[in-house]
């Protein structure tokens, strides 16, 4: 029968652990491999499960230190001060202690440990969180924004790191890999993102900082008991006699990790799907763009709780025809607005160091007055170049409405050299804004309304109103025989891909007026 866990049972416990060395010598299968008396108590000391002195002072001091280099090397966007912290932070221990002790069944030990771990915990986020406050407010840093949406990946990489820093633990001539688990599974960085976080006022990735902080710390439990139970770190002896409550500890483990594990593998999917609508989003948009792309530079943004897939442009270039783009996208997103936004850039210019020739200086000149002629007119521009051409002055630059008159740029012009003489090449400059681009709604409409005036037209009929609100469709029309609407219906289906109330109103048309009213016929689908 399992003792209760009493000081003195842990004692006695403790002093099995030191008199089981025969028990296990006389069986070396692998299941009972066990370290002999006086390597545990090296492993058991180097986890502070027994008392060390000043290993209090020693553990705070290096875990503040830790977490000062994590939340400097988080706020830095800097892997390498991130890594440095994982190196410095002392954190491992007291879990791996808390795994040892519940793998021995001494309970009050690991929940001492857990309390270690706990209190840590809590020093670690209260500091990230102070130094954000002291710190300037800038933006969260990719480095904080990768350790707020873990998924299952993570779980099975702290699973891995966990038995690793376990094994490394029991066996001596393989601790010097501890630095790397620690890297691997990093408790102290998530615990910098919290604070971080939470200072800058959102919780939901400040929660799932803490996730990926709790899963790391889950897994290593889990991992360590297994390992520490196969390595022989726990005598046959009292693995036996305690082998309910270690299943009991192990049932609970596991099922704190498969709780864990199914929020993550659904946060899997979602970024695997989210993957695969931005990729999607970009190829729409480079075969909108073409091959040559016009010399313009896409970049799209999916905005899912605006539920909008952003298309911002920049270049000199005037974009093609939206309407294709905006076709596409709402066949991919179809619950997504696609505003369009262009950005016209200037025409990048290149200087130089060696002294410029007489005609560079000219064209400097030339541009100088161009630039100063434009800004008195006062018209919106986009000066693409200024170029000699032998007395001609040709001026490419893109203008909003009509062109200025050239006549109040010649005498700038003749200043310089009485010979010159202007000439503008210009093109209309139109900016493609959100405002200007059809939502969805409207494209279907617009595309529904050329459905029924083809069906009118083939059965020689007259639309006089069509409605499409995003439900239901109303169309009323005239004719000399009332139609049937199968093929309408096929046609909408073929647009919309799924089934809408239609209604549709015939009016018979007469070729002799009568004073009698038309007859009026409802036909409803």
């Amino acid at each position: 029968m399992a003792a209760t866990d009493t000081p003195e049972t842990q004692a006695a416990a403790e002093a099995a652990v030191e008199a089981d060395a025969p028990f296990g010598r006389a069986r070396r299968s692998w299941w009972h491999r066990h370290l002999d008396p006086q390597e545990r108590r090296r492993v058991m000391t180097d986890l502070a499960i027994y008392r060390v002195e000043h290993w209090a002072t020693r553990f705070v001091v290096m875990l503040t230190l830790s977490i000062i280099v994590a939340v400097m090397g988080l706020e830095l966007n800097s892997a390498a001060v991130v890594i440095g912290a994982m190196l410095l932070a002392p954190l491992m221990q007291p879990v791996l202690a808390a795994g040892a002790c519940l793998s021995m069944a001494l309970f009050t030990k690991s929940m001492i440990a857990l309390g270690k771990v706990t209190l840590a915990t809590g020093w670690c986020i209260a500091i990230a969180y102070g130094l954000s406050v002291v710190l300037p407010d800038t933006p969260l840093t990719a480095e904080v924004l990768a350790r707020t949406q873990p998924d299952i990946k993570d779980l099975v990489v702290a699973l891995a790191a966990g038995a690793a820093g376990a094994y490394a633990t029991v066996q001596e001539d393989v601790s010097a890999s501890l630095p790397g688990v620690a890297v691997a599974v990093a408790l102290v960085p998530p615990l910098g993102s919290v604070g971080i976080a939470l200072e800058s006022g959102d919780g939901t990735l400040a929660f799932g900082a803490f996730l990926l902080y709790i899963t790391n710390l889950a897994a290593i439990l889990f991992a360590s008991i297994v390992v520490f139970v196969v390595t022989g770190f726990v005598p046959p002896r009292r693995l036996s006699d305690n082998l309910l409550r270690l299943t009991t500890a192990g049932v609970a483990l596991v099922a704190i990790v498969v709780v864990i594990a199914v929020p993550l593998y659904q946060a899997s999917l979602q970024s695997i799907e989210w993957n695969d609508e931005q990729r999607d989003a970009e190829t729409i948009v480079d075969e909108w763009l073409g091959e040559t792309r016009n010399g313009l530079e896409a970049t799209v943004t999916i905005r899912r709780n605006d539920a909008q897939v952003v298309v911002d442009l920049r270049g000199i270039a005037t974009p093609p025809d939206q309407g294709e783009l905006l076709v596409a996208m709402r066949q991919r997103f179809p619950d997504y607005d696609v505003p369009v936004q262009w950005f016209r850039t200037q025409q990048a210019t290149t200087t130089t160091i060696a002294p410029p020739e007489p005609t560079e200086q000219l064209l400097v000149q030339l541009r100088a007055e161009v630039v100063a002629w434009l800004d008195g007119t006062g018209v919106t521009y986009q000066l693409d170049g200024v170029s000699l051409d032998g007395s001609l002055v040709r001026i490419d630059a893109a203008i909003i409405g009509e062109p200025p008159n050239l006549d109040d740029l010649l005498p700038r012009l003749s200043a310089i050299d009485p010979s010159l003489q202007p000439v503008l090449n210009w093109v209309e400059l139109a900016t493609i804004t959100e405002e200007t681009v059809p939502t969805p709604l409207e494209l279907t409409r617009e595309e529904l309304r050329a459905v029924v005036e083809a069906w009118a037209a083939e059965r020689d009929l007259v639309v006089r109103s069509f409605d499409y609100d995003g439900e239901r469709i109303e169309v009323e029309v005239a004719g000399s025989q009332e139609p049937v609407l199968i093929r309408l219906e096929l046609a909408i289906l073929g647009v919309l891909g799924e089934e809408v109330p239609l209604t549709v109103y015939f009016t018979e048309r007469y070729v002799v007026t009568t004073t009698l009213p038309p007859e009026v016929t409802v036909i409803t689908q």
